[in-house]
């Protein structure tokens, strides 16, 4: 049986250097280092007394499995421990070479045992502060009210200035249609869809935009030209909801990440605090403020 400490929640196989997605796949980065601590773990060759455990070629096997599709589990077995086997001896004449006292090596070591230190730490602290009644708790600090998040479904008219913009405001005082009107006129993408955007979650459009469209009542359109980076909107709110909030074991994982995060971030920030950071530039020179 692993070794590995227990994450309460699935691993996600995507992983990426940021710390966002780096967590999900700790567990799967640890366990080939925490093989050698299985217990019940039989020798399967010995290379000049060095010890070949059934873990190391199992770690092996599962990797070339892919590769030998078909072939019977015994030969996948033996093409794994010859593989392991050669590592062994491939890894004695690096050190007959004293492969290991080059300045690149030793730079590299010390990176790598800041990894694993980095990850081992990471999944030992989080191991202690993440349970189901916290899981629980950001779930409905996520879903109030058994409520899923806001949707904003809404249409728009994008025009270079604000006198175009105004002037369509004037068509549509007047009984003009929406639709037709960002038809001839919108400069985005949706001029072919009348200037529709769909359905859209808070957080998903620039804050003017968002911030005029919620100001709206179902059916009615902004009074006033909104200016954002890609010019001047005339927006028309559809309607809002906020439909039933998705079953807890279904978002368990993702929401057991972003509390993950959130405690990390909590422990980095008291990491950081009396600590003096400098920051340089890439060729080493001072970062300018």
């Amino acid at each position: 049986m692993s070794m590995l400490p227990a994450i309460p929640y699935p691993p996600d196989n995507k992983a990426a250097c940021s710390m966002r997605l780096l967590l999900p796949v700790l567990a799967a980065v640890l366990a080939p280092a925490l093989a050698f601590a299985q217990t019940g773990d039989p020798v399967v060759a010995r290379v000049d007394g060095v010890p070949v455990y059934k873990s190391d070629v199992d770690r092996q096997a599962a990797e070339i499995a892919e590769t030998m599709q078909g072939a019977p589990p015994s030969i996948i077995f033996r093409t794994a421990r010859e593989r392991v086997i050669d590592s062994i001896l491939i890894y004695g004449a690096a050190e007959d070479a004293r492969f290991d006292q080059r300045p690149e090596f030793q730079r590299e070591l010390v990176r790598q045992r800041r990894t694993l230190l980095t990850q081992y730490y990471m999944i030992d602290y989080l191991q202690t502060r993440i349970d189901d009644a916290r899981i629980r708790a950001l779930y409905d600090e996520t879903y109030p009210g058994g409520k899923g998040k806001l949707e904003i479904s809404a249409s728009h008219i994008l025009v270079a200035d604000e006198d175009a913009a105004r002037a369509l405001i004037d068509e549509l005082d007047k009984g003009g249609d929406f639709a037709a009107l960002a038809e001839q006129h919108s400069m985005g993408p949706s001029k072919s869809r009348g200037g529709d955007l769909g359905t859209f979650g808070k957080g998903s459009m620039v804050p003017a935009f968002e911030k005029a469209a919620l100001a709206l009542e179902p059916g009615s359109y902004t009074s006033e030209p909104v200016k954002t980076r890609f010019g001047w909107h005339v927006i028309l709110l559809h309607r809002t909801e906020r439909p039933p909030a998705p079953n807890f074991l279904q978002v368990r994982g993702p929401i057991a990440r972003q509390l993950s995060e959130r405690i990390l971030q909590e422990h980095l920030d008291a990491l950081r605090t009396g600590v003096e950071i400098e920051l340089l530039n890439p060729d080493g020179t001072a970062e300018s403020q």
